[in-house]
């Protein structure tokens, strides 16, 4: 069966997609490689289309108003038409973005082709109105951002590494985790997690945690850790790793709440697309062959993803879960049907005989 039939919604952004996000009624915006952006309801129904300078990553909802990251540029627009309000270009690529307090925190990075390093970052803040509040700027770039205790956590690269912590986004403090340089962070169940650029688990403490060695890339959702390395181990964190799958570097992955929630896994050969879904205990449920993904969230019981075809598609976990069960019976009737007959033709090829 085509993945597409067993979507819950399948809409189109007419370039490949670069970013997604669900709200929690069940409504969704895309962005694409080329700065295009659409919102569409809960029931499907397009809200609106939007133009910005270049690739949406960031996709941040603050308030009335819908904030994004498109290449060099803060780009916010009104949420509920689609009309920008204002855009700011910063100094090299718009990155990452929080909305604190009643303002807008975002960061930028500048990368130096000949050196194939970051040569500065900088902190931006703004208000509704677009006015430039402040800038912080340092020699790392800041890789991931997570909230804790009132507080964002922002994990830096060399040559720093650790921690630039900021309460208001004027004001920012260091804190150091054995010398890491910081790759990625998220939450389990005890509290935030760092995963270093050498592939090390660890707690703000500096405890190291086991992982999977190699790693270099962290995955969440529905309340479990995942990471993956960039031969394309995949694995499930729970006092260690609790189950693993290997096949072709993974592209994004996500999970699903609930007692229907499944794992999506997004996988790219080079010259192909696979979009892996197990079961929360590692245990197939489905695979399909599908354009490059390197856009996915989880919102309650729903994943969407897009495509470098441009496709968006949403599936729903429990009407997956029905839609799989009820092409399991069909599958059952017509083995059952097909033994049936070749029962009987056994029978007359007897009498024949």
């Amino acid at each position: 069966m085509d993945l597409r039939d067993l979507a819950w919604m399948v809409r189109h952004l007419d370039e490949p997609v670069s970013a997604v996000h669900l709200f929690p009624d069940g409504g969704l915006i895309a962005g694409g490689w080329d700065g295009r952006v659409k919102r569409w309801d809960e029931q499907g129904e397009l809200l609106w289309t939007a133009s910005t300078p270049d690739r949406v990553m960031a996709v941040t909802p603050w308030g009335d108003a819908l904030a994004l990251t498109a290449g060099l540029h803060v780009v916010v627009l009104d949420l509920a038409t689609g009309e920008e309000r204002w855009s700011r270009p910063l100094e090299g690529s718009a990155d990452l973005q929080c909305v604190i307090g009643e303002h807008l925190l975002t960061t930028s990075s500048v990368y130096d082709i000949e050196h194939f390093d970051f040569l500065e970052s900088a902190f931006w803040l703004h208000d509704a109105s677009g006015e430039e509040l402040h800038v912080h700027r340092l020699d790392e770039r800041p890789w991931d951002v997570i909230e804790h205790d009132g507080e964002l956590l922002f994990g830096l690269g060399r040559p720093r590494g650790g921690l630039l912590v900021t309460k208001d986004g004027r004001t920012f403090e260091h804190r150091a985790i054995n010398d890491a340089a910081v790759l990625a962070m998220a939450h389990d169940a005890e509290g935030p997690l760092v995963l270093s650029s050498v592939g090390d688990l660890l707690r703000l403490s500096g405890k190291g945690v086991d992982g999977m060695v190699q790693a270099d890339a962290m995955h969440t959702g529905g309340g479990r850790l995942f990471l993956s390395d960039e031969v394309g181990g995949f694995a499930c964190i729970e006092n260690g790793v609790a189950w693993s799958l290997k096949g072709a570097p993974v592209t994004t992955a996500a999970a699903v709440e609930g007692e229907d929630g499944f794992v999506a896994v997004a996988r790219w050969s080079g010259a192909q697309g696979r979009l892996e879904l197990v079961e929360v205990d590692g245990t197939g449920l489905m695979t399909h062959e599908v354009s490059k993904i390197e856009a996915m969230t989880a919102e309650g019981s729903r994943l969407a993803m897009g495509t470098q075809a441009g496709d968006v598609i949403v599936l729903d976990a429990p009407m997956l879960r029905r839609r799989l069960a009820r092409d399991n019976e069909v599958e059952a009737v017509d083995d059952e049907a097909a033994a049936h007959r070749a029962a009987m033709l056994a029978k007359l090829k007897a009498l024949r005989n």
